[in-house]
């Protein structure tokens, strides 16, 4: 038992030396240069966003950065998301919308509605962003900065979080959680091995020649969890991307409840592991178990040390990502039962092969 517990104990060890690169190498925007001001193309695909809407536009027109073009893409919803559309497009010329196609066969409405929106853009920079994030003062010329500073063909954001309920504290979290102790970010950008890849699809700038010319959105128009294969194919095809944190710039509410951060999470938990559902079992076995095995295979002294390590890791990934450290701190333990309920539901979802998601039922792939 002795070696399990040695092997545990080397797992997180290596997680939370790889949250200290993290911490270390600041994986934020780097605000420390000029743009040559391209025009971006801010692309917005939304379906019955009455209530997120106005606060992304309002937040978009106050931007410091002004060469802008607001593309909507409205799918078929069905509350007052076009009146208001109207209405902001009569406050700023820059505005546009198009409306929804027939979803083809073989699409995800997501990755259509991105790819019908890219084609009626006319920058040199596309920005997709989720009509549910809200967008700071600065944000645009920041990431333009960073884009052209390391030569990105993409960079994505992960959003600062905004969690209100308890059922968001205790859901939300576990994306970072797993992505910056097992990723380090800067990989993202230096390595060329696609499986060192990640990306949100809440923000994602494009260069535009790169994009025009491979059609991204459509290479994964049949992928639920399509922000992290985009990124393996800009990396796959030889050009540099970058995946980083938010320090306020852009914040996002991504789930409002419990039920909607469990099924939301569930979509993309085999994406974190490469389509694996050894590494995926494994990880969750670990991370659930591992006191005890180093308790039954050491002594309860170092099972104690286990868990102190632990809950550190989790105390700097919330620093990192602006969440709240004591919220996260006093719920570590639900937190993890909400994962192992993710993973649960993960293998059963593949199993099935259907998912439900905003009023409609998409095909689940598990990669």
């Amino acid at each position: 038992m002795i070696w399990l517990a040695c092997f545990v104990m080397t797992v997180l060890l290596v997680r939370f030396i790889i949250v200290l690169i993290n911490l270390f190498s600041g994986q934020w925007l780097k605000d420390d240069g000029s743009t040559t001001c391209p025009l971006v193309s801010v692309l917005v695909p939304v379906r019955n966003e009455e209530n997120n809407l106005p606060e992304l536009l309002n937040g978009l027109l106050e931007q410091d950065y002004k060469n802008l073009e607001i593309i909507i893409y409205n799918d078929d919803s069905e509350d007052d998301t076009m009146n208001i559309i109207r209405d902001f497009k009569e406050r700023d010329k820059r505005i546009k919308w198009i409306n929804g196609k027939t979803l083809p066969e073989g699409w995800h409405g997501k990755n259509h509605a991105c790819y019908q929106l890219a084609h009626k853009a006319s920058g040199d920079y596309f920005l997709f962003l989720d009509a549910d994030v809200r967008v700071r003062p600065g944000l645009i010329r920041k990431a333009l900065c960073h884009s052209e500073k390391y030569n990105l063909s993409l960079l994505s954001i992960f959003p600062k979080q905004q969690m209100l309920s308890i059922g968001e504290k205790i859901t939300v979290p576990v994306m970072n959680w797993i992505l910056l102790s097992l990723l380090p970010l800067v990989l993202i950008r230096i390595s060329h091995f696609p499986s060192l890849a990640a990306a949100n699809g809440q923000f994602m700038m494009f260069r535009a020649r790169e994009y025009r010319h491979h059609q991204f959105h459509r290479l994964v128009r049949d992928l639920n969890v399509e922000d992290i294969h985009i990124m393996r194919h800009i990396k796959r095809m030889g050009y540099k991307g970058h995946t980083v944190l938010s320090r306020g710039e852009v914040e996002c509410r991504m789930y409002q409840n419990f039920r909607e951060g469990i099924y939301g999470f569930t979509r993309s938990m085999f994406a974190f592991f490469g389509g694996s559902g050894i590494a995926l079992a494994l990880f969750t076995v670990l991370t659930t178990l591992g006191f005890l095995f180093v308790w039954l295979g050491m002594s309860w002294f170092y099972a104690v040390i286990y868990l102190a390590v632990a809950l550190m890791l989790r105390i700097i990934v919330a620093g990192m990502s602006r969440q709240p450290v004591l919220w996260i701190t006093l719920l570590a333990p639900l937190q993890q039962v909400s994962f192992v309920i993710m993973v649960i539901k993960s293998f059963l979802l593949r199993y099935s092969g259907k998912n439900l998601w905003k009023g409609r039922t998409i095909e689940f792939k598990g990669v």
